[in-house]
Formats: structure tokens, sequence, C-alpha cells
């Protein structure tokens, strides 16, 4: 994993799976009723759990040394 060529595809697989979870958390918000910028905020929130869990989780099944 430490060719740049892989650790940047990994950077955008993870970044678009994140978009599409903070897209649909937003969705789900606005539609729970929540007003517009709370579930703009909740979609922000779940992009960034999402991304911080997901190359978490790469890195751990990469194997990489701290």
């Amino acid at each position: 994993m430490t060719d740049p060529t892989v650790r940047g595809l990994w950077l955008a697989i993870a970044t678009l799976t994140a978009g599409i979870i903070a897209a649909t958390a937003g969705l789900l918000a606005w539609a729970g009723g929540m007003n517009p910028p709370t579930a703009i905020l909740t979609g922000g929130g779940a992009f960034a759990s999402a991304l911080l869990l997901i190359l978490t989780a790469v890195r751990f099944t990469a194997g990489e040394p701290e």
C-alpha cells in the first residue's frame, strides 16, 4: 500500500462512499422533519464519521505499521 497511485485510489473510493452515506443521512434527516441546516449538519457529521471509519479500516486491513 505504499504506491501513491493505490493510496490515491483508496482515498477516492473512501471519499465517494462517504459522500453517498452523507447524502443519504442528510436526506433521511430532512425527510424525518429536521430543518435544512440541521439536515446538512447531520450529513456533514455522517461524512466525517464514515470517512474516518473507512480509512481506519483500510489501514487496519492493509497491515500498515504505525
